[in-house]
Parts: structure tokens; C-alpha cells; sequence
């Protein structure tokens, strides 16, 4: 085996791993705090599905600013490190660069930031909307994050998102759109789904 051979197993393995642990993370991170919401006062099924739309709805938007606005800022910690996943396309290293969470750590992160201030405003105005905006945002950052490295490592993809590899690596020669992986909802709206011509 040669060693470029070798060392894509070793990525894929080690990229595996560390989705699988951010998966976990973030179900932790969302069910958690949602079934302790859940104990203190039960939302209806009604909240529990308004959440749940919400906190989807929040989390294309979360991902598109995040890529957007942090991952592309030239200079900064985020940009840096993102510039690896950048440089790491169509290597033998790159399922080790795929991860968007980076490491549990930032997945923790990721939810302090973002679930804290909906759980706050939760208890405080009595909502019962945040378990569900909490399960959302779970669900969204484990499928995303399954669909980037599916995309990226060309292994299959569900029906209907067939075009979302070639709408994601196009990110990759023209970083400077389509900044949603592979839910396009803030790129349309906002104008970064269509690609500037260079010139």
C-alpha cells in the first residue's frame, strides 16, 4: 500500500472518530438541556414542533454567518483554522479537516453560545419553545456535519441532494459564496448562492 493510501485510512479513520465523538456531543449538548426543560415545565406538541422549526431555521442561519462572517475573516483563529480544511481538499489528509465542530470542545462551545441565551429567554418568558430549538440545532449540526463529509469523500447522498457536491465544492475554488453546505436557504436569500464572475 502506498503511503498516500496509508495515510487517507488514517485520516478517514481519525476523521470518523471525531465526527462520531461530535455527534455524540452534540446530542448531549441539545437532549440534554431539552429534557430538563422538558422536566420543569412540558411543552405541547405544538411548541415542541415550533421549536423544533425554529431551531432548524436558526441553525442554517448560525451555520451560514459562522462560515461566512468567522470562518472567512482573514487573520483570525477561525479563519486560520479553517483555511486547513481549505487546503486539505482532494489530499490524502483531508477527511481529518472535515469535521466542522473541530473537536468536542468547540461543539460544547458551539451550544454554550448558542443555547444559553434561548434558554434563558425560555425560562424567562415562559415559551416552552426551547426544547425543541435545542433538538433542531442537534439534529442540524450532526446532519450537516455527516453531509460535509459525505460530500467531500464522494460517498453516497440521500435523494433530492444530489447537486449539493458540486454546490459545496464549488465553495472550495470560489470561497467567496456559497457558504451553506447543503441546505442553501441563507445563499439565496442573501445573495451568495450564485457564483461571481472572476474579472
Amino acid at each position: 500500500m502506498s503511503t498516500a493510501a496509508i495515510t487517507r485510512e488514517v485520516a478517514i479513520a481519525r476523521g470518523r472518530a471525531l465526527k462520531t465523538m461530535n455527534a455524540l456531543t452534540a446530542l448531549l449538548c441539545g437532549g440534554v438541556p431539552a429534557s430538563v426543560l422538558c422536566f420543569i415545565s412540558p411543552p405541547t406538541l405544538g411548541k415542541w414542533l415550533i421549536g423544533l422549526g425554529l431551531g432548524l431555521l436558526w441553525a442554517t442561519w448560525f451555520e451560514y454567518a459562522y462560515h461566512r462572517y468567522l470562518l472567512h475573516l482573514p487573520g483570525t483563529f477561525f479563519a486560520k483554522e479553517h483555511l486547513r480544511h481549505h487546503m486539505s481538499v482532494d489530499t490524502p489528509a483531508e477527511a481529518e479537516h472535515l469535521n466542522l465542530g473541530g473537536s468536542p470542545i468547540w461543539v460544547i462551545v458551539l451550544f454554550v453560545v448558542n443555547g444559553l441565551p434561548v434558554t434563558a429567554a425560555d425560562l424567562l418568558f415562559k415559551l416552552g419553545l426551547a426544547p425543541g430549538i435545542l433538538v433542531g440545532f442537534s439534529l442540524y449540526f450532526i446532519t450537516t456535519e455527516e453531509f460535509h463529509w459525505r460530500i467531500h469523500l464522494g460517498e453516497w447522498l440521500p435523494p433530492g441532494f444530489g447537486g449539493t457536491r458540486a454546490y459545496h465544492l464549488s465553495h472550495h475554488d470560489r470561497p467567496d459564496a456559497r457558504f451553506n453546505i447543503f441546505l442553501p436557504l441563507w445563499d439565496i436569500l442573501l445573495g451568495s448562492a450564485k457564483l461571481r464572475s472572476r474579472g
